[in-house]
Formats: structure tokens, C-alpha cells, sequence
């Protein structure tokens, strides 16, 4: 999943958020009759996309799903009363123990990061090398600059560091 402003946000997706981005309520069936270009066709495609109130704040962000994140969600939706999960509890991923909070994504990272035997550096792992990894992907792709700009604005708390990453990686 990915979030370019915290990595933290997904952790406090709700289940409602996550439904309505399976659905796709986000994304104006008009304007996919409009799509023409292959990458923007390819995303409508490959992504579900929610939003989700900023922390400390009304203003919404995106929360991008790539297709291969969809069936596990969904997989620990259907087993959350086998994994000591309240009713209660109305996010997708929840902590256990009949807690009605979301787990840490920050610490969920790094237990998972610190559990893997053979990394030689873990403490690199953290979700700004996420971001530049993701970054790094993009600027390959060499897309239009209007598609770029979309994607640097929703990525906007790094929004200089990214295209000062971006334009090094450009011949």
C-alpha cells in the first residue's frame, strides 16, 4: 500500500475506506470511458484507491492498493474472529487482543524487518527508503510530465526531495 505522506496512515484505514476503495466509490466511472493512455489504464487497473482523513487534520489523502495486497486484506478481514479480533474494532488492521485500536504500521514494520534472518542492514528498512524505492520506479517509467505532476502532488510532503530525485535519475 502506499501513502506518500506517513507510512503509519494505512494502519488507520477503516473497514468502511477499505470497502469503498474494493468498490472503486473513488473513481468516476465517466471519466474511465475517457482513459486512453496505456499507463493511466494500466493504474485504473492494477490500483484500488481509498482516501482517509490526514492525521490532525480534515484534508484527505490518497491510499493506493496494488492488486497483490487485495486478496491478503481481504483474507484477514475473514479472520478476524480467529485472530482475537473485537467487532468492534473497524479497521482493517487492527490490533488483537480484543483492542478496539489499529496496529502501528511503524512497528508492524519493524518487527516483520527485524524477523527476516538474513538482512545484513535492516535498520535501513524504513518506509523513506520505501519512498524513494517507489520514487525511483516511477522516474523510470518516463511518463507525460502531467502525469508526473499528479504523482509528485500526491506525494507532496516530500514534494522537492522527489523531483530533486526524480530529475538525477533523467538522462
Amino acid at each position: 500500500m502506499f501513502n506518500g505522506h506517513r507510512g503509519g496512515e494505512p494502519a488507520r484505514l477503516t473497514v468502511y475506506e477499505w470497502r469503498e476503495a474494493i468498490t472503486g466509490t473513488w473513481i468516476d466511472p465517466n471519466l474511465i470511458k475517457r482513459i486512453n493512455g496505456p499507463m493511466e489504464k494500466y493504474l485504473i487497473d492494477n490500483l484500488k484507491l481509498a482516501y482517509q482523513a490526514e492525521k490532525g487534520s480534515r484534508k484527505l489523502v490518497p491510499v493506493l492498493f496494488p492488486q497483490d495486497t487485495l486478496e491478503p486484506i481481504s483474507k484477514l478481514l475473514e479472520e478476524r474472529t480467529n485472530c482475537n479480533v473485537t467487532e468492534n474494532n473497524i479497521f482493517p488492521f487492527p490490533n488483537t487482543g480484543l483492542s478496539i485500536d489499529h496496529a502501528s504500521g511503524y512497528h508492524c514494520l519493524k518487527t516483520v524487518v527485524y524477523s527476516c534472518p538474513n538482512l545484513q542492514q535492516p535498520h535501513l528498512l524504513i518506509a523513506d527508503k520505501f519512498r524513494h524505492r517507489v520514487s525511483t520506479l516511477f522516474a523510470q517509467l518516463d511518463l507525460r510530465q502531467k502525469t508526473e505532476k499528479c504523482f509528485i502532488d500526491t506525494w507532496d510532503i516530500r514534494r522537492q526531495s522527489i523531483r530533486t530525485f526524480i530529475s538525477a535519475l533523467r538522462p
